[in-house]
């Protein structure tokens, strides 16, 4: 996976791309060692044009994993297209400014009192850098980057305010464990559940009598990502035509990620393989996350049972604040 992290200077890029690395199989590449020479003092020498690109791409072509820091998507058209997860930081221009001061006053200390050079190029960068988020500013601006991400065809993360590089962290894993899940997660049948996989189809329906009741000689498809069960459902026949999803569950830790649309594709394609015209699928008046799900994904509502999970469950059950008395039953044409 390639992610491309960028924003004002002095946003946090490098540092978060640093980190990220740290804690990830990422190879970082950071766009100043690309576009400016070695050379002491830094940043005095920028690279052709040419070459810069040349070096970045080899670079990047080197490692399966890689996440670049910094504007690189100015350079050439390419590399609009090469990144699978884009992240855009911004921080209020007070303190980003603040901390630029302080970077550059560690960075160099007196010479930016007793060498005049450095000291107009030290005042030379902040005015630059405080134009950032000024309206028409003609070079790295907030203007430019909204540009950028609006012609952007690839997953794009905004991360705004002074968040803490842990938050950041966060926000970028959970999103790139998503992206991978949504490029690796494969399909297994199952026959006999283990311990673990009750415990999954239980999820979605807590009487271990009812699942009993269906999963006998029926196939079981589990969802899995990186050799672990992320989730689960189950098919059973009712007719000739028209099969049922019995159970459909995903794992309590990886809820909320699009695994559930996944897993409904997945039955929708088995079902149509296996020459059936409807796919049917029963939910309860309390799940409504479940209701919003499958109507989306092309379920119609076709009946209800009333009070069908008070008069076949020992112990009421709630969800969402409701109790769940009625069963609601959904198909769709395949």
């Amino acid at each position: 996976m390639k992610i491309l992290i960028f924003g004002a200077s002095g946003s946090g890029t490098t540092t978060l791309a640093h980190h990220f690395s740290l804690q990830s199989e990422f190879h970082h590449l950071d766009s100043d060692d690309y576009y400016w020479l070695k050379s002491e003092p830094p940043f005095e020498q920028k690279r052709n044009p040419e070459e810069r690109n040349h070096k970045l791409t080899a670079d990047f072509n080197l490692h399966q994993n890689i996440v670049v820091s910094g504007p690189v998507l100015s350079w050439d058209e390419q590399f609009f297209h090469l990144f699978d997860l884009v992240v855009f930081l911004w921080i209020p221009p007070a303190i980003r400014i603040k901390r630029l001061i302080e970077r550059e006053i560690e960075r160099y200390g007196d010479l930016l009192k007793t060498d005049e050079y450095r000291k107009r190029k030290y005042h030379e960068f902040i005015e630059w850098s405080s134009g950032y988020d000024q309206p028409g500013f003609p070079s790295r601006s907030f203007e430019l980057h909204t540009s950028w991400m609006d012609q952007l065809q690839t997953p794009l993360i905004r991360i705004e305010g002074d968040t803490s590089i842990t938050e950041r962290l966060e926000l970028m894993t959970k999103k790139v464990e998503r992206l991978s899940i949504d490029r690796e997660l494969t399909f297994e049948v199952r026959y006999t559940p283990d311990q673990d996989l009750y415990d999954l189809l239980l999820l979605a329906d807590p009487s271990i009598e009812i699942v009993n009741s269906y999963i006998n000689n029926n196939q079981i498809y589990t969802a899995i990502y990186n050799t672990k069960t992320l989730g689960v459902f189950v098919l059973f026949p009712v007719n000739k035509k028209v099969i049922e999803i019995k159970n459909i569950a995903v794992r309590s830790a990886y809820q909320n990620m699009g695994l559930g649309k996944h897993l409904l594709k997945k039955a929708t394609a088995v079902a149509r393989d296996k020459g059936f015209e409807r796919l049917r699928i029963a939910t309860g008046n309390s799940s409504i996350g479940q209701l919003a799900l499958y109507q989306k994904e092309g379920f119609e509502l076709i009946g209800t049972t009333q009070n069908f999970f008070t008069d076949n469950y020992p112990e009421p059950i709630f969800e969402n604040g409701i109790q769940c008395k009625h069963l609601l039953l959904l198909e769709k044409e395949l």
